[in-house]
Order: structure tokens, then C-alpha cells, then sequence
């Protein structure tokens, strides 16, 4: 997949000297990283709404910023969708007319997407009488409907409650999906970026450290340090391929998960987190046990931690797990790289982060 966002920059904004590389092929691709290491800031050059020093911006192949070719597109001819976290809603106009200002889309296709946002019902609304999460969603579709070429979030999902981050995080993902427009959806919570995200970006005080697939940037050793998380786990993509006992069966190649039955259709796509704290591990493979999830594995590398030790682990099919067991447990299983062992997961354990199809 050819990078819908190419980004290389360097900038000194307020004294603060920075720079960041990176690009993304995916629908969403979360730039993450804890408060205060220049998300916003990157967010404002790419936009145009600040200046860096050098570098280039690129977006779906067209260059918007290239300080070697002397190429500077102004920030309102970019057509770049900067979304604040305040949302910055017009308090004198409606929900339907803030939706309206700047809209390059039929009332239709406007009325569409409101729909998707759940927020048709509001259209004759003002923004004093909206909860921040209406708000933000009234903001998402007024951005998509100036059919930006991008849309970048700026924490759009400070101060809701888990059930509204879970809406919005879906809105985020379907309109990036309705609308073509690339996203670029800024956080420094790991589960939005599990949830929302395709690509994603790990940002450390003014720099740039990783970016790639969720995955590649999950397992990555500085994004458990960065984000202040003990266990950032493993992920799983799955395929739901058939339900009993109040169960689904979730496939990975030969790889297969049961999970507790919240209504998924058969086919839909997972993704799945598992933590290294909730999977045990066995020699051998356990009988009158209700632990269900017994995943043969082979130990693909050992970690030592001042409390015990993190092993990874490697199905036959090339699926990648996480264990953390304690010092006791590793010298009592006598357990070393090579060896074939059983990963014990509860099905309750794992937690679905993304439904798709």
C-alpha cells in the first residue's frame, strides 16, 4: 500500500526544537505519545498553521510543503481538517449550519454521514445545549464534509466516558473508511490506539521513535516506557468463525481463540489484546481445567525483570503471544528458548478491541 501521509520535518517552535519522519498507508494512524512531547505541535505544521524549518509534507502523493523545492502551500489551500479538542464550534449558528460553513458535499451525503454520527437528531441544536461528545462528533463531520485530502484529531476523546470514546473511536474508523480521507488521530491512550487505528506513530519529546503497523509499534521496547504501561501485551487478528455455549471461535490460521459471545458476526474480523500477565504457561496440555484457550507455542525469546521474567512466544502459524510469569514459576518449569510449551489463556482474559466486516 503506497503511503496516503509522507511526513519529514524539522522545526523549532516557542524554542523547542524538533523533528519527526514517518508515513502511513492506513485509513487511521494514531500518533501517539504521553502529554507534552509535541503532538499538537506536529499537528499545526502539517496543517500549515506553523512553520517548520525544514522537510516535506505529502499527502495522497501531492506535495504540500517541500523546503528543498521551495513548495510552501498556504494552511487554507492545503485542505488539511485540523479538529481541536475544543472542537471550536460557531456558538452563534446550528448544528445543521456549522455542518453547513465551509461544506463542499450534497445536503445528502452531509445527512449521511450525520447518521453515521449519530447526531441527525441534533441538526437543529446549538452548541451550548451539546455534551463534549456531541460536540466532537458535530466537529468530526463538519471537517469531512469540506472533503479535506486530511483529517487530524486532537485528543477527540478527552473527558468522555468509555461507552462515548467506544462510539467515537467507531464514527472515527467508519468515516475514515466512507470518506477516503486519510486520518491522523492524535492520543496518548494505547487502547484508542488499538481500537482506532490501522498504522500508528510513537512520538518522544519533540522526535519521532517508531511508526509502522499497530503491531510493530506495540512491540516496540520504548512504547510501554513512553506511554507509562507495565504490560502492553501482545495483539491478535482474528476471524470469528463460528459460535456455541455462549462462546465465538476466533481464528488465526491454526491458531484459535473462544471468547465470550457478544453477538460478533461469523466472519467479522478481530483484533485482539492479550496481556503477558493473563497468559500461563504449561509443559504439557491440561485436562479438567476450565481455562479453554491452551495454544501450543514455542519460546522464542526469554527477558529477564526484577520480578520474574517476560516470555515471548511463537505458534507454528507464526501468531505472537507474550507471557509474564514470576523467578519461582521460570526455575520451576525449567523453561529455555527452543522450548515447546502450552499458553493458557482464559477466554475472559482477552480484550477485543476492533470489529470489523
Amino acid at each position: 500500500m503506497s503511503a496516503a501521509v509522507d511526513i519529514a520535518l524539522r522545526w523549532h517552535v516557542a524554542e523547542d526544537p524538533g523533528n519527526a519522519t514517518f508515513s502511513a498507508g492506513g485509513d487511521v494512524t494514531a500518533l501517539i505519545g504521553p502529554s507534552g512531547v509535541g503532538k499538537s505541535t506536529l499537528a499545526r505544521l502539517i496543517a500549515g498553521l506553523s512553520q517548520p524549518t525544514e522537510g516535506h509534507v505529502r499527502v495522497n502523493g501531492e506535495t504540500l510543503y517541500d523546503s528543498a523545492a521551495g513548495v510552501n502551500v498556504s494552511a487554507y489551500k492545503r485542505g488539511i481538517a485540523l479538529v481541536p479538542q475544543d472542537s471550536a464550534l460557531f456558538p452563534h449558528l446550528s448544528v445543521k449550519a456549522n455542518i453547513g460553513f465551509g461544506a463542499k458535499i450534497a445536503e445528502a451525503e452531509i445527512a449521511r454521514y450525520a447518521e453515521e454520527a449519530g447526531i441527525g437528531h441534533l441538526m437543529d441544536r446549538r452548541p451550548h445545549t451539546l455534551s463534549g461528545g456531541e460536540a466532537r462528533r458535530v466537529a468530526i463531520v463538519r471537517a469531512l464534509a469540506t472533503q479535506p485530502k486530511l483529517l487530524i484529531l486532537d485528543e477527540p476523546m478527552t473527558g468522555l466516558d468509555p461507552v462515548r470514546r467506544r462510539d467515537l473511536m467507531t464514527l472515527i474508523r467508519t468515516s475514515a473508511r466512507l470518506s477516503g480521507v486519510p486520518v491522523i488521530l492524535i492520543t496518548h491512550q494505547i487502547e484508542e490506539m488499538l481500537f482506532a487505528a490501522d498504522d500508528a506513530v510513537l512520538m518522544a519529546p519533540a522526535r519521532t521513535v517508531t511508526s509502522g503497523p499497530i503491531e510493530t509499534v506495540l512491540a516496540h521496547a520504548e512504547t510501554a516506557r513512553l506511554l507509562n504501561i507495565d504490560d502492553a501485551g501482545s495483539l491478535i487478528e482474528a476471524t470469528v468463525g463460528g459460535r456455541q455455549d455462549g462462546l465465538i471461535s476466533c481464528c488465526n490460521g491454526n491458531t484459535s481463540l473462544m471468547l465470550p459471545d457478544d453477538g460478533e458476526p461469523e466472519g467479522c474480523r478481530l483484533r485482539l489484546r492479550v496481556l503477558g500477565r493473563d497468559v500461563a504457561l504449561s509443559k504439557h496440555a491440561l485436562e479438567d481445567v476450565s481455562i479453554l484457550n491452551q495454544i501450543e507455542c514455542r519460546i522464542a525469546g526469554v527477558t529477564e525483570r526484577p520480578s520474574g521474567y517476560d516470555i515471548a512466544l511463537e505458534t507454528a502459524d507464526g501468531v505472537q503471544l507474550k507471557s509474564r510469569i514470576t523467578m519461582r514459576s521460570y526455575k520451576a518449569l525449567n523453561l529455555k528458548e527452543g522450548d515447546t510449551v502450552f499458553a493458557l489463556i482464559k477466554a475472559v482474559a482477552v480484550k477485543e478491541m476492533l470489529v470489523e466486516g
